[in-house]
């Protein structure tokens, strides 16, 4: 992710609340990784990737995707897997994949480098999000794609709550999605990447949504575990939920009888004419 001011709270504006220095950074990427590689595949597939191509993955976590992208490339290809902290990014061996700490939000790019761009979970945290958008176009080639995903709090954490504790769990993830704002992200943003990409000059632009549903105890649920597990007592000091609730909640995501859910990943691309 771009780095940005962390007080380590969730009252003060412009920090990024889950930042990957702490441990809870391996669950979190175990539980992305889980719910949403084989969707990213798919869709970056779809963009007609082939040997030879040069990529850009931002934001690239444990690198997973930028490993996937390397094997499609081939070794005439190339695949650059950026963040501000790569400690987490292993490259496997592949001789094409770069690993390099860079911030999206600030630190130049190439111009008309890339075939292909790709970033999850990314750019809806950053201050300056919609400029962002323009410069990740610029850096396309001709007929290259810029391909986005991030969460739309539309849905909320929990489609279907049948018990008291099942709505205490709902108000845990609604608790969680505040604190997401109140540190700057837009959680309503990916809702409008279609046109925001049309804006920056792409065409061809599609998108789609994807759900994914969980059972406690599941790789899947690795990610909201993570994230409690990281920023609940912030969001419990902050008045946003008791400590009776997130206690609840972190029972709930450990019970295979449980079933939750995500909120709505928007996938959205476009390409340079």
């Amino acid at each position: 992710m771009t780095r940005v001011r962390n007080n380590g709270g969730v009252t003060e504006e412009g920090g990024y609340l889950l930042d990957n220095a702490g441990s809870q950074a391996r669950g979190r990427f175990a539980g992305l990784e889980a719910c949403f590689d084989r969707l990213t595949e798919g869709h970056l597939a779809a963009r007609g990737i082939r040997p030879g191509w040069r990529c850009l993955e931002i934001g690239a976590g444990t690198g997973s995707v930028a490993r996937w992208l390397a094997r499609e490339v081939g070794p005439d290809g190339s695949v650059l897997a950026t963040d501000i902290d790569t400690r987490w990014t292993d490259d496997h061996g592949l001789a094409t994949l770069e690993i390099t700490t860079h911030d999206i939000a600030v630190d130049p790019l190439p111009g008309k480098a890339f075939d292909l761009i790709h970033g999850r979970l990314v750019v809806h945290h950053l201050p300056g999000r919609d400029a962002i958008v323009g410069r990740l176009a610029e850096a396309l080639r001709p007929g290259g794609w810029l391909v986005l995903e991030d969460f739309d709090t539309i849905l909320p954490h929990g489609l279907d709550p049948v018990s008291e504790e099942e709505r205490a769990f709902v108000r845990v993830g609604s608790a969680l999605s505040e604190a997401l704002r109140r540190h700057g992200a837009d959680t309503t943003w990916a809702r409008t990447l279609p046109r925001r990409l049309r804006d920056a000059g792409l065409t061809e632009v599609g998108a789609s949504g994807h759900v994914a549903i969980y059972h406690g105890g599941s790789p899947e649920s690795a990610l909201m575990r993570a994230n409690l597990d990281q920023v609940g007592a912030a969001i419990i000091d902050a008045g946003l939920i008791t400590a009776g609730e997130l206690a609840n909640a972190l029972r709930l995501l450990r019970d295979p009888a449980f079933i939750s859910n995500y909120p709505l990943m928007i996938t959205a691309w476009g390409r340079k004419p």
